[in-house]
């Protein structure tokens, strides 16, 4: 079995784990480690558990960031995964989760649950709790622990012992791990819960490396409470170059929704009146939704002079069903990656929204909105100008599509 040797371990001394209970835990645990494919041809480990979110306990896949990183989730549309020696697939459209960290070298995708699952959850270890750092030092170090892995392709399990954790909480062990074990999980000897999660070794000596779990959960929080204060705040960077120009942004979603948001231009609370001046060059400007709206209708409308936007990916807007005339006239925006993932299932009234976007040439990323709900798209891309067509659409379901000739 690769990976393992099952008569000896660390310093020589025996190991304290018999083979015939080593393979049990083998078998016991093959349904919680799977082996993800790389895009190179090589492989990687991973593993399912449940970690602490929200006061409650998210299902998630777990592996590093080196072996799934940011790109390749935005990229790609499936992982392939083998459990138990079964090749399955994740399906990464429109995940509400998912996380990449290439400091602490971890990957978090949530796993949405379904009858034909064919995994398990590893518990996680959670021991830690309310200890100082230097009792969880203390209280880790020379923790025996069990590393379960696909080194070369196969799954196998490694006895070895935690050396030291230290100061950041960034385990060294002592496991034998080869090329493919990377992602894989740390687990308690004693009571086989998961203590971090492995990431790479020192060439030439038997010491490898991972992140304590409680580094994992705590920036996995953090990062999630920081979107979720800020998921109906939007940014953007507005030029203009006209100087003294008496400049409409957004005019008619400001006034229709002067109860709704608060609105800042260049740092500045802005009274919600119909007309404001933009001073020449960069003007940021802030949207603050305070209320949950239905109504997104002429958001953009003829900013013309529109830059770039930051926080569109976070808009919730599952409630939205008017994006009418939204980005009508934004005639320099060209990247609508932000979209992507927008759920617009509530969606009814598409018209105009995109109408005179002409340097918008990809609109890939809404190939996979659902818009089953959607009445109208009169001039949707009209004045698209660097669009050439809009086959990427053909999967949308326009089953309740009036007026089918005017959507360019």
């Amino acid at each position: 079995m690769s990976g393992i040797n099952l008569e000896k371990s660390i310093g020589g001394q025996p190991n304290p784990v018999s083979i015939k209970n080593t393979k049990k835990i083998l078998f016991q645990m093959e349904n919680f480690i799977c082996k993800i494919y790389l895009k190179n041809g090589g492989t990687g480990t991973g593993f399912f558990c449940k970690i602490p979110f929200n006061n409650n306990l998210l299902p998630v896949l777990i592996t590093n960031n080196h072996v799934l990183d940011e790109n390749d989730i935005d990229s790609n549309k499936i992982i392939n995964i083998m459990i138990n020696n079964e090749v399955k697939k994740i399906e990464l459209d429109n995940l509400r989760l998912k996380y990449t960290n290439s400091d602490l070298d971890i990957t978090i995708i949530e796993i949405k649950p379904n009858k034909d699952e064919v995994h398990n959850y590893l518990e996680i270890d959670e021991d830690y709790k309310d200890k100082k750092k230097e009792t969880i030092e203390f209280e880790y170090k020379n923790m025996p622990i069990y590393i379960l892995h696909y080194p070369n392709g196969e799954l196998s399990v490694s006895y070895g012992i935690i050396k030291t954790i230290k100061d950041n909480l960034k385990i060294d062990h002592c496991c034998c791990t080869e090329q493919g074990s990377s992602g894989s999980p740390i687990l308690s000897l004693k009571t086989l819960k998961v203590i971090g999660i492995h990431y790479g070794s020192a060439q030439n000596i038997m010491l490898n490396f991972g992140t304590f779990i409680k580094n994992v959960i705590d920036e996995f929080n953090k990062y999630y409470e920081k979107i979720n204060k800020n998921e109906n705040e939007i940014n953007i960077i507005y030029e203009t170059n006209d100087e003294g120009i008496e400049n409409i942004f957004g005019e008619k979603f400001v006034e229709k929704n002067k109860n709704n948001i608060e609105l800042f231009i260049n740092g500045n609370k802005n009274v919600l009146i119909n007309k404001y001046n933009l001073r020449k060059g960069e003007n940021n400007i802030k949207i603050i939704i305070k209320n949950k709206i239905t109504n997104l209708e002429y958001m953009f409308y003829d900013c013309k002079y529109l830059k770039k936007i930051e926080g569109l990916k976070y808009l919730d807007t599952k409630n939205i069903n008017n994006f009418s005339n939204m980005f009508y006239g934004c005639s320099s925006l060209s990247d609508i990656k932000a979209l992507q993932n927008w759920n617009v299932s509530n969606g009814n009234d598409f018209n105009w929204m995109f109408l005179g976007c002409s340097s918008l040439s990809d609109i890939k990323p809404l190939e996979n909105w659902n818009v089953s709900n959607g009445h109208y798209y009169i001039g949707m891309f009209r004045g698209c100008s660097s669009l050439l067509d809009i086959k990427t659409l053909q999967n949308w379901n326009l089953s309740n599509w009036k007026y089918k000739s005017m959507i360019i």
